[in-house]
């Protein structure tokens, strides 16, 4: 908890799972200090470290096995079930999938669906999955209600815009856990570009969709190698992924949050490293998983209006999510931040210092 004592985090705020999570009656000294810690690192870098409990860590990281053989066993077909990214079907996508812009092979493993190959036969997929689903959506769920707490909305304020624990008969996941593979050796005629991008001597490439920003709430990631970028409320590049723990997970808001905090959750915008990959036989692997807002929730920041926030005009009409999710123009001009937002995150990180200061004397 050292980071959590500055007014600027020297690194990615770290917060253990067990602390972060809610319990009835008044809130500890230490749920304060971890909420503080995550909301700073969330204000200042657009991302977090969330350290899980050893079983669980245990069975991303046996997760982690499991795709890698599952992407190394599997035959690539450059025409094989290619991922057209058609945002009417966001809540429908399972099974394999590949962007070739993005040198990436993907699992989705969605609840309420089937995975069928094209050849009518069941596709066996990487295993553990619905596993590590039930956990990292009790992670995401988590992580929001700590988000509640620190925005002084209700508890539970994004229950009604969640699925359903658990699913109702027939109803399908809108969130969704992705084993996925960037740049595996046979993956052939994937395209690709680089940046001069000068660390320790080395030249960095990414992807060529290098800026991405989620339509999530949140994204939960859990790597094999490091590459995971994020800009912070400066407009620098940060790598996110390079000192996790055996049991950690990287964190990030998506624009789904954004929407439903009225802009005081800014989304994170991110890209991946695949070009220190040589010599290695089976790619980059990690698990993504998406926690979503179900398909016929309304985003409408009603929560922050009911806190007594201020709520600026582009908030105030609700959106449904099938259209939010089909919508382009989501975020002000040229998917960053504007200089507003970022003076906003500045604001948000030093009150954020404030609220943690009496708690940290506490425990000096």
């Amino acid at each position: 908890m050292e980071d959590a004592a500055g007014s600027i985090l020297a690194s990615l705020g770290r917060v253990r799972l067990v602390d972060l999570t809610a319990c009835e009656g008044l809130p500890t000294d230490n749920y304060k200090i971890c909420v503080s810690t995550l909301m700073q690192s969330l204000a200042q870098y657009s991302a977090a470290i969330i350290q899980l409990p050893p079983t669980e860590g245990a069975l991303l990281r046996s997760g982690l096995d499991s795709a890698r053989l599952f992407f190394h066993q599997r035959g690539y077909n450059s025409s094989e079930a290619v991922h057209l990214d058609d945002a009417r079907e966001w809540c429908k996508t399972s099974g394999y999938y590949v962007d070739h812009q993005m040198w990436l092979e993907m699992f989705d493993y969605r609840p309420g669906v089937t995975v069928i190959e094209p050849n009518c036969a069941m596709e066996l997929p990487p295993s553990g999955l619905p596993d590590i689903f039930a956990v990292l959506g009790k992670v995401s769920r988590d992580i929001l209600d700590a988000i509640s707490f620190s925005l002084n909305l209700r508890s539970c304020a994004f229950t009604d815009i969640l699925d359903s624990i658990p699913l109702r008969s027939q109803e399908v996941s809108s969130s969704v856990l992705s084993a996925c593979c960037h740049s595996r050796p046979s993956f052939e005629g994937a395209r690709q570009h680089s940046i001069a991008s000068q660390d320790d001597g080395q030249l960095l490439i990414f992807t060529d969709q290098d800026q991405q920003m989620d339509k999530t709430l949140l994204t939960l990631v859990r790597s094999d190698r490091s590459g995971l970028y994020v800009k912070d409320m400066h407009g620098h590049w940060i790598l996110v992924d390079g000192d996790l723990g055996p049991n950690d997970v990287v964190v990030y808001p998506g624009l789904a949050l954004y929407h439903e905090t009225a802009g005081y959750v800014n989304p994170a915008v991110y890209k991946t490293e695949v070009g220190n990959l040589q010599g290695c036989m089976f790619g980059r692997c990690s698990l993504v998983f998406k926690l979503m807002p179900r398909s016929v929730a309304r985003l409408s920041g009603s929560e922050m209006r009911a806190a007594g926030h201020g709520v600026d005009a582009q908030f105030q009409v609700p959106i449904p999510v099938n259209d939010f999710m089909q919508t382009d123009q989501l975020f002000p001009k040229d998917t960053e931040p504007s200089s507003h937002a970022e003076q906003d995150s500045e604001k948000k990180a030093s009150y954020c210092h404030q609220l943690l200061l009496p708690y940290v004397e506490l425990l000096i």
